[in-house]
């Protein structure tokens, strides 16, 4: 009885345009954290992170697949108004053009104002944005 190789037989279900155990982007779902760390503003003591007042969704490009949750880390700097002025990856998830859209999308956001002692600072927070395939996706 002839036997049917693994890659032979991923590249038949690739064929007839299955993906198993993989999730296209249009099938992701994004999860932000924003936070900050000891250090991240070393003129003041920030207690917690600035809310978001605005925000977009990543724009994932539509040929992304993904088979497992990744998160990408991002280091933004606020402007006295909250809007951000440089965003960079602190830490990247593997995927370039996740770690692009999660770049892109940060850099348009906008946040409540840090006020410490009645006066408006620049401020550094951290965001983590965690890609999930909705097939892995916690309920709610």
């Amino acid at each position: 009885m002839p036997r049917l190789n693994t890659a032979l037989a991923l590249n038949f279900v690739l064929m007839l345009g299955a993906t198993p155990a993989m999730a296209t982007a249009a099938d992701l779902q994004v999860s932000t954290e924003v936070f900050v760390e000891r250090g991240d503003n070393p003129s003041f003591k920030l207690q917690q992170a600035p809310a978001i007042e605005y925000s977009t969704a990543p724009a994932t490009p539509p040929d992304t697949f993904l088979q497992a949750p990744m998160a990408v880390l991002l280091v933004a700097q606020l402007d006295e108004l909250g809007h951000v002025s440089n965003v960079m990856v602190a830490r990247s998830g593997g995927r370039r053009e996740l770690d692009r859209a999660a770049l892109t999308a940060v850099d348009q956001w906008r946040f409540d104002p840090v006020v410490v002692e009645g006066v408006a600072r620049h401020a550094r927070v951290r965001v983590r944005l965690t890609f999930v395939p909705t097939a892995e996706a916690p309920p709610g």
